[in-house]
């Protein structure tokens, strides 16, 4: 697997689960691919495991956009560690949305974990993705234009980490969010 075809797929997770676009995840997961979570947070939840293409699809695009919308996932360099077998340890990321109901803007941040499979004569497909949310932060006192001003920062997918830190060591109520981008844990 190439470290382009990983790209790929992962800027598609991007725009299939941001955008609603079920069908784009419905595609790059395998039929029988398997979603794990691990959540450090009370803020959000999901269910323990997701099975199956179209269970996640629905889950991770059209269940969660009905809770939020101005939705923006950044995945953290383009510097994976990407191995022979296809898959990725470590590939942080950091969200930056609003709840429809409440308005309440969300910033949280974790890792991925993916792990790909291509069959002979067909397309790379993710055959495990493990999502851990180290934490969600709700900010009663920030406006939709907050967040957008702060998206508008971000290059959209990819973003350095770097530059994610400089920007949100700015806000103290990001002080969470930004020490785990410090630091350098891995997926378990």
């Amino acid at each position: 697997m190439l470290q382009s075809d990983a790209e790929d797929i992962l800027e598609k997770y991007i725009r299939g689960k941001d955008k609603d676009r079920f069908e784009i995840l419905e595609e790059i997961y395998e039929s029988g691919a398997k979603v794990t979570f691990e959540i450090n947070s009370d803020a959000i939840s999901f269910p323990g495991e997701i099975v199956g293409n179209r269970e996640i699809a629905k889950v991770l695009s059209s269940d969660s956009n009905k809770n939020y919308d101005h939705v923006k996932t950044y995945c953290l360099s383009r510097e994976f560690p990407l191995l022979a077998e296809g898959t990725i340890l470590k590939q942080k990321w950091l969200v930056l949305m609003r709840e429809k109901t409440s308005h309440l803007i969300r910033v949280g941040s974790g890792s991925y974990g993916w792990h790909f499979r291509t069959a002979p004569g067909s397309h790379t497909r993710i055959k495990h993705h493990h999502i851990y949310i180290h934490d969600m932060l709700t900010l009663s006192d920030w406006s939709l234009r907050s967040l957008l001003d702060l998206q508008m920062r971000f290059s959209y997918p990819w973003l350095e980490q770097e530059k994610a830190i400089k920007v949100l060591n700015e806000y103290r109520a990001l002080n969470v969010i930004t020490d785990y981008l410090k630091t350098n844990e891995f997926i378990k």
